[in-house]
């Protein structure tokens, strides 16, 4: 028997090979729909475990208790607050089209030319339609490839329907059965136990650290920076606060590079209050938020390099999108992982 099932492995893994890619096939429109719900079940864990103990171990109202608190918690908020910074983005690409900032960028534009002209070997002063053709350009790029890195569901009203139905009865599905994913995993690999709990621990840590650790402390920096934008009568607020969050995914980089030039354009142009509660804010409120909340939600196991984590985060949001800021991170979690384990299981000794 042994020996029919050996001649016969060639053919199988061929008819698997196929089999799986076909299966990819099925999958990829709902791909980002799988990924997600497997993400909010482990985010979620603490809040199933709640619903099942006020229910009196009754599975079926834990789990749908629990789908409804991931929707109204999370669904519903991001996409309201996301088609309405979608409409902002949309705005500001087409008044800075047509020209209406040109009031403000002219007094921007010779505050910068008198300063320019005590300065020995300055060029040419500038001028309202270069600066205006100049910041045009950075923010139309800016704004295009925020709105290409959105969650795109679908091309159509049916396939935003069948996405989101897809992603509650995955929800509903994997909540009940998630203590048997791991053993299922487990029991698939042909590595050792030791090794897949290596992997198995480090990924799921990182999509935590990465949600709780990376976007939760980009969300609250963010929407913080927004309420002083606000206060400081910035317009366009909405859409200067989710680039400060998106770009607060990306370590290094930060709230900072959105909120420091809005705060020194506004003291250039007379708002010097404001422009020096921007500051101060930055210095003494928001950005100490960082050293408080990170440590407390970034797990040990998920300690990775920031030039891995940039590297991840940035070609994760190239390649995958808006979801990228997880898989590039777990990826790169994942080859540092390998190297690791190569090392200490499988590089064979010299002289052996």
């Amino acid at each position: 028997m042994q020996q029919i099932l050996g001649q016969k492995r060639p053919f199988f893994y061929i008819v698997a090979a196929v089999i799986a890619y076909l299966s990819y096939l099925v999958l990829r429109p709902y791909f980002s729909a799988i990924v997600l719900a497997l993400i909010l079940v482990i985010l979620f864990k603490p809040v199933y475990f709640f619903f099942t103990r006020f229910s009196f171990h009754k599975e079926r109202i834990a789990v749908l208790m629990s789908v409804i608190f991931v929707f109204l918690v999370v669904f519903i908020p991001v996409v309201i607050v996301g088609g309405l910074t979608v409409n902002q983005i949309i705005q500001f690409k087409n008044d800075l089209t047509s020209g209406n900032s040109s009031i403000t960028l002219a007094r921007v534009v010779e505050r910068v030319n008198a300063i320019s002209a005590v300065i020995p070997g300055h060029g040419a002063p500038l001028t309202v339609a270069g600066a205006h053709e100049h910041i045009s350009k950075w923010a139309q790029a800016a704004g295009t490839y925020f709105l290409a890195r959105l969650p795109s569901i679908g091309s159509g009203a049916f396939q935003s329907v069948t996405w989101f139905i897809v992603f509650l009865i995955l929800l509903y599905s994997l909540f009940p059965i998630q203590h048997k994913l791991f053993k299922l995993f487990q029991s698939a690999s042909p590595l050792d136990d030791r090794i897949d709990t290596v992997y198995a621990t480090r990924v799921v840590e990182m999509s935590k650290s990465m949600i709780k650790g990376t976007l939760l402390v980009a969300v609250v920096q963010g929407s913080i920076a927004g309420i002083f934008l606000a206060i400081a009568g910035v317009p366009y607020v909405l859409f200067w606060t989710m680039l400060m969050i998106f770009l607060g995914v990306v370590p290094i980089i930060g709230y900072g590079f959105v909120l420091i030039p809005i705060a020194i354009v506004l003291i250039a142009t007379g708002g010097i209050w404001q422009g020096i509660m921007l500051i101060l804010s930055s210095a003494l409120i928001i950005g100490n938020l960082d050293n408080y909340l990170r440590p407390k939600l970034v797990s040990k196991k998920a300690e990775l390099h920031p030039a891995l984590v940039i590297l991840g985060v940035i070609g994760g949001l190239q390649v995958f999108g808006v979801l990228g800021f997880i898989y590039g991170p777990v990826i790169m979690i994942l080859l540092v992982t390998t190297f690791e384990m190569y090392q200490k299981y499988f590089r064979t000794p010299a002289g052996e």
